[in-house]
């Protein structure tokens, strides 16, 4: 990521363009779809005022349609920012604060969990900082019930007492990153507003007039894109019948959402917004906040600085999709970037598309 920012040292003269598909864009995403094994690309240069987009690519390697901006991609782990920015906005609303621990909620658990666990907050949580287990791999599971309930707080329920009842994890870096820790802080929000996750990022999605899905995009759309790995030698579509359907359900929070890319760039338009001064759906304030208040990790995204260039990111994968974001409040600029892969070798490819982008944008 630190590589990519060198091209920073351009100027930032920034040309004014409406909201459109841009050739050259469409140049680059074709030269990355033409030299590679993935399928398709999507990306956005943004502005304050403005959304460029590039795309090409089929929505699988079978039925070769063409891709659409409209065709949702997953988000990964970029879910977790939507997660906590809705977690700000109810911090606003004085439905919570990022000091509310999970025993100010729900004090029954005191007993059922480690004594470690007690005084965690939400905004330990939401950084990354209340060293609960990552659950990003398959043997995190291993002895978590396989009979659960219907409903999805009941399910959550039942996962955070199974998690804040292991060890926690012993380590000198500065956060922790956890899928694990996002669950937890989702039930916090749920039990807090008195509605469901699920409702909560529908009632924001709605508020946003974003359209959205959560699981991968061809579950609800067999024509949507489907991801690919390795499985052995072979390069594998990840179809709307395959057996894999990202992380369980109970862990939306997490990294299950799916977007297209153009609702995608006006999410991150509106935080590039506030993190030049405007109030939007919440304050300028909170927006810093959000991505800048703590280092290194915040609430949902990765920040660093770099040849005097403060910047915000994260990158989301369910192993079969990646999905990208850069934002340079200074440059008033970001990129976001989704495509149906995540092979070391293709988000190599990726960085290289980021930085043609800049190159083309910031000279």
């Amino acid at each position: 990521m630190k590589n990519t920012l060198i091209l920073f040292l351009f100027s930032s003269s920034l040309m004014a363009f409406a909201q459109q598909s841009h050739k050259f864009f469409d140049s680059l995403a074709n030269e990355l779809v033409s030299n590679t094994t993935i399928p398709s690309v999507v990306f956005s240069y943004i502005t304050p005022d403005t959304c460029l987009y590039g795309v090409a690519g089929v929505n699988n390697l079978n039925d070769k349609k063409e891709i659409q901006l409209t065709d949702k991609f997953s988000l990964g782990s970029n879910t977790k920012a939507i997660t906590a920015l809705i977690a700000m906005k109810m911090v606003e609303k004085g439905q919570i604060s990022m000091d509310t621990k999970l025993l100010d909620l729900i004090p029954s658990l005191k007993k059922e969990i480690k004594k470690t666990y007690r005084k965690i907050t939400l905004g330990e949580l939401l950084s990354h900082r209340a060293h609960v287990k990552a659950y990003t791999a398959g043997e995190d599971y291993e002895n978590f019930p396989e009979e659960l309930p219907e409903n999805l707080i009941e399910q959550r329920e039942i996962f955070v007492k199974h998690v804040l009842n292991q060890d926690p994890v012993v380590s000198e870096l500065s956060f922790n990153y956890s899928n694990a820790g996002y669950v937890i802080a989702s039930h916090m929000m749920e039990i807090a507003a008195d509605k469901s996750y699920e409702e909560l990022v529908d009632d924001f999605m709605k508020e946003m007039g974003n359209d959205y899905y959560f699981g991968l995009a061809n579950r609800e759309d067999a024509t949507a894109p489907s991801g690919y790995w390795m499985e052995g030698e072979i390069w594998t579509e990840i179809g709307p019948d395959h057996e894999y359907s990202g992380v369980p359900e109970l862990m939306n929070a997490a990294g299950m959402l799916s977007m297209n890319i153009v609702d995608y760039s006006k999410l991150i338009q509106m935080q590039l917004k506030g993190l030049n001064g405007a109030d939007t759906y919440i304050s300028a304030e909170s927006m810093h906040t959000h991505h800048f208040g703590i280092e290194n990790y915040a609430y949902g995204w990765i920040n660093a600085v770099q040849n005097g260039l403060k910047f915000s990111t994260h990158d989301g994968s369910l192993s079969t999709n990646h999905c990208h974001t850069l934002i340079i409040p200074k440059l008033s600029c970001a990129i976001t970037i989704m495509f149906n892969s995540d092979l070391p070798e293709h988000v190599q490819a990726m960085k290289k598309l980021e930085q043609d982008v800049l190159k083309e944008m910031l000279r």
